[in-house]
């Protein structure tokens, strides 16, 4: 009774600093495994998975740079967290007794039990359904691998009894979390656009969406006035420059009723880019590389439409 009673008075005024470490350990151990996650399915999606168009599995350039930027920056935190807990345990600043720890341990447990639970049903049940392809398969066995890696681990560690010396088991179990982020992180810059290109992307995007919003205030000032501008020297046209150049873009009459609209684009798009899903008869949706011009009609919502003809 002595004893538990000095050892209360030991760790007395520590439960805040414990609640600490055990509860941010806990939050960039599942914010690390996430990102490891979506870069490993990422990866998969780039090179097994189908390229339709409605198909949820597709390669994305932003998910993969989330996916990379978080483990950059939140693997070291982890890392010095736990390395900072496992020291206090070892001093005997911290008590891996105390509820903190053990509740959680238990709630990390938890949550990969039934993690792995769930990934088991859903194998069995993709199995049953006909859907076994590689790359579904592949999920589900990296969602396994990490959250039965991180269960192993945790159920061990709450076992442990001797913190006063290294523990091998600990020591492999970091080594192979280590591995598996950089090989994870090394993989994705073959795969991952450059800064350059990604930039090119963005601009092709914003003017993508700039000839879009004019063709639509063209087709506005059409109804308005029942014919086209003669240039874009308006107000309401002005807004519209390209990204690179700050320059209006091109506008040319054809005729009474058709236009042309003119930009200049960095890259050509790519049908399966995940950045560039639209749906539109407009060739600038899916544009080639450098300077092209687009034809397109106005439409007068006034005209009626006429009858169908039996």
């Amino acid at each position: 009774m002595e004893n538990q009673i000095n050892t209360q008075e030991k760790f007395k005024g520590r439960g805040a600093l414990d609640a600490f470490l055990n509860l941010l350990s806990l939050v960039t151990l599942g914010w690390m495994s996430i990102a490891v996650g979506v870069i490993l399915f990422q990866i998969i999606d780039k090179f097994l998975s189908s390229n339709a168009v409605y198909s949820l599995s597709r390669f994305s350039q932003t998910g993969l740079k989330v996916g990379v930027a978080s483990a950059l920056i939140v693997t070291p935190i982890f890392l010095a967290i736990i390395g900072l807990l496992h020291k206090n345990y070892k001093n005997g600043a911290l008590s891996h007794e105390s509820g903190v720890y053990r509740w959680l341990t238990y709630l990390i447990l938890l949550v990969t039990a039934l993690n792995i639970i769930g990934r088991l049903i859903q194998l069995v049940f993709k199995l049953l359904d006909g859907d076994y392809t590689l790359a579904s398969i592949l999920k589900i066995v990296v969602v396994l691998a990490i959250t039965g890696g991180i269960f192993g681990y945790y159920w061990y560690d709450l076992k442990r009894t001797n913190y006063s010396q290294r523990s091998t088991v600990s020591k492999v179990f970091f080594i192979v979390a280590v591995i598996v982020v950089i090989a994870s992180i090394m993989g994705s810059f073959f795969i991952v656009d450059s800064p350059k290109t990604a930039r090119m992307k963005k601009y092709d995007q914003q003017r993508v969406n700039d000839l879009s919003e004019l063709n639509n205030v063209i087709n506005i000032y059409y109804q308005e006035n029942r014919k086209l501008p003669a240039d874009l020297s308006e107000a309401r046209f002005t807004p519209f420059k390209d990204p690179g150049t700050e320059q209006p873009y091109e506008y040319k009459v054809k005729s009474e009723d058709q236009f042309e609209l003119c930009a200049t684009f960095s890259l050509a798009v790519e049908i399966d880019d995940q950045e560039y899903r639209y749906y539109a008869d407009k060739n600038w949706f899916y544009h080639e590389a450098g300077y092209q011009c687009f034809t397109s009609t106005a439409i007068d919502i006034t005209k009626p439409v006429p009858a169908p003809i039996m």
